[in-house]
């Protein structure tokens, strides 16, 4: 009788291990897709890469500086393209 009551004990410390860890590792993964899924709907837009009329240079637009149609990286290229036009 003993043997028997220690192997339900063993069996019933294992199946509550298994169900505690179970329950962890769901948790987890629950944690990690709901993640993903915030991250995927922050997604910020995508922005126009353009190169610089000068050094040729490719930079993000919102980076850049436009004047009369044409696009810079900096007002120093801006100026020397000025310069070079003269």
């Amino acid at each position: 009788m003993a043997r028997f009551l220690l192997i339900s004990g063993i069996f019933f410390l294992a199946w509550m291990g298994y169900r505690f860890l179970n329950n962890t590792w769901s948790a987890r993964v629950k944690e990690v897709e709901r993640r993903a899924r915030k991250q995927t709907q922050q997604v910020k837009p995508v922005q126009q890469i353009k190169a610089c009329t000068y050094c040729k240079t490719h930079i993000p637009e919102d980076e850049g500086i436009y004047e009369n149609g044409l696009f810079f990286c900096s007002y120093q290229h801006l100026d020397r393209y000025h310069e070079h036009q003269s």
